[in-house]
């Protein structure tokens, strides 16, 4: 093998014949002189690796230039970083788009928008307190001047606790800024003096507002009320008020959205009688102990589309509501009796017929735990024309063979409810129909692709677009129930519990 220069074999060979007669102190020296060549070339070598590695990234700092995502305009890049965070993780994605590079970091800080994402804010936060409250501080400052949308929590509030720390009067700092504002507390419990404090502050955005259930911890002797009329833009707002030492005045007629728990119920009408504009209506309170006697006056709310009664306690008496409501616009209806202690709501068909006259485009009806009977239900359809959608939830005793058999499409006769075309039961009790009665119904308003395409089966009722039956089934109705998915139905068997 023929020698290198860099041959160890062959280096040993020149310096044996160069050394060759010399002294102990020549081949000394000879090292020496050799150490200090190596030094001169090692710095040489620094000098020239320092020169590439420069160079290196002077053609990575030139491509990075000249890089497709550095042409784009700042607006485009804006753009993009806000379509790359998610809602569920909005906080992580916008703090990593900001850690990548001083220019990214730079578009993040002077893009609002990435920084309005829902927060949840911890009001007792004692260990790192102010380096929490200084990191709020800090993003906040980086979503104005836009709105934002806060949630305040505070696990273990009691009352006598005072709710004040730099991070509660960061949040409050920013009040004219809220779009959206949720009190969470311990068990669901809000101290009365953080709502005041809320209320005393200018929301000139505020849209949405969740109070939750608000708790009286200021002395009953102190006048001051909770008003928010400082509130020009909201619009929707949920709460629960039992304490009736509390007075809580809210701009009603703004409201298009409301969501009261609230005990008894002619408090609950009060309060929608001042809501002239309200689209969506949802209510939990108790039934009336006593009808109230005499004509009542009409309220008029000629913009309802939803409304929503859920009741609770040892009356299930809602009629009297009804009675007194006109709503015209009103599209879908959900009436609960889940929670009251009574077999006996006082239901007056009658009174829901006139009711249904006076609403007469209703297209969703949910019903929940009713004490109806056949012939309630059924006359209830006979004067829903327009609906569209039904769910019914632990309604046996109602939903039995007559009531199914009156759904039934029969050629050359007038179906109930021909417009239904969504239907969901959830069967929470022993059964009071037969089967094959309910999938006799369910098939009798089916038309195939087939037919429909060959205009075999009149379109007088609706075809199926969804149906669902929850709860425990036998193995001979869930047969039943395949054959009508292998005809194309899109029925659906789950399991129960409303």
């Amino acid at each position: 093998m023929a020698a290198t220069p860099f041959s160890v074999h062959a280096i040993i060979l020149e310096q044996a014949e160069r050394t060759s007669g010399s002294s102990k102190a020549d081949i000394q020296r000879f090292i020496q002189e050799s150490e200090s060549r190596i030094t001169v070339l090692e710095l040489q070598i620094t000098s020239l690796i320092e020169r590439r590695d420069r160079e290196r990234t002077t053609v990575a700092a030139l491509r990075h230039l000249i890089a497709p995502i550095h042409t784009l305009p700042i607006e485009l890049l804006a753009e993009i970083f806000n379509l790359t965070i998610r809602d569920d993780s909005h906080i992580k994605d916008t703090f990593l788009i900001s850690h990548i590079c001083s220019d990214w970091r730079r578009v993040a800080h002077s893009t609002p928008r990435l920084w309005t994402g829902r927060i949840r804010v911890n009001l007792e936060c004692r260990d790192s307190e102010k380096v929490y409250a200084d990191g709020l501080k800090a993003w906040l400052a980086r979503s104005a001047p836009l709105p934002v949308s806060v949630s305040l929590t505070f696990r273990h509030w009691d009352k006598g606790r005072p709710v004040s720390s730099p991070i509660s009067e960061e949040v409050l700092r920013v009040a004219s800024r809220w779009r959206f504002l949720k009190l969470k507390m311990s068990h669901g419990i809000v101290p009365a003096s953080l709502v005041r404090r809320i209320a005393e502050c200018r929301l000139d955005e505020l849209e949405e507002l969740d109070l939750g259930e608000i708790e009286q911890d200021i002395p009953i002797s102190d006048p001051t009320t909770l008003s928010f009329h400082t509130a020009p833009r909201l619009r929707k707002l949920r709460m629960t008020l039992d304490s009736g030492s509390l007075q809580v005045f809210v701009p009603w007629a703004q409201l298009t959205d409301l969501t009261l728990h609230c005990h008894p119920p002619d408090i609950v009408f009060d309060i929608l009688a001042q809501c002239i504009n309200i689209v969506n209506a949802s209510f939990v309170t108790s039934g009336w102990f006593e009808v109230p006697h005499g004509n009542p006056d009409i309220l008029a709310l000629p913009h309802l589309h939803a409304l929503s009664l859920k009741l609770y306690g040892r009356s299930g008496r809602f009629i009297p509501f009804l009675d007194r409501l006109s709503a015209p616009a009103l599209k879908k209806l959900s009436l609960d009796f889940g929670e009251t202690f009574t077999d006996d709501s006082e239901w007056i068909q009658a009174n829901f017929t006139a009711f249904q006259l006076r609403s007469p485009d209703i297209t969703q009806l949910n019903m929940s735990y009713s004490t109806l009977t056949s012939d309630d239900l059924r006359t209830v359809f006979r004067h829903a024309s327009c609906l569209t959608h039904l769910k019914l939830v632990g309604c046996e005793r109602c939903f039995d063979d007559d009531c199914i058999a009156a759904l039934r499409y029969t050629d050359g006769t007038e179906s109930l409810v021909p417009r239904l075309h969504h239907f969901v039961f959830d069967k929470t009790y022993a059964m009071a129909f037969t089967e094959h009665i309910l999938v006799g119904m369910i098939a009798s308003r089916w038309r195939t692709d087939a037919q429909v395409a060959a205009h075999l089966v009149p379109d007088v009722v609706a075809r199926w677009t969804h149906v669902e039956l929850r709860g425990n089934y036998k193995r001979k109705f869930k047969n039943m129930v395949e054959d009508l998915q292998r005809q194309g139905l899109p029925i659906q068997l789950r399991p129960g519990g409303g």
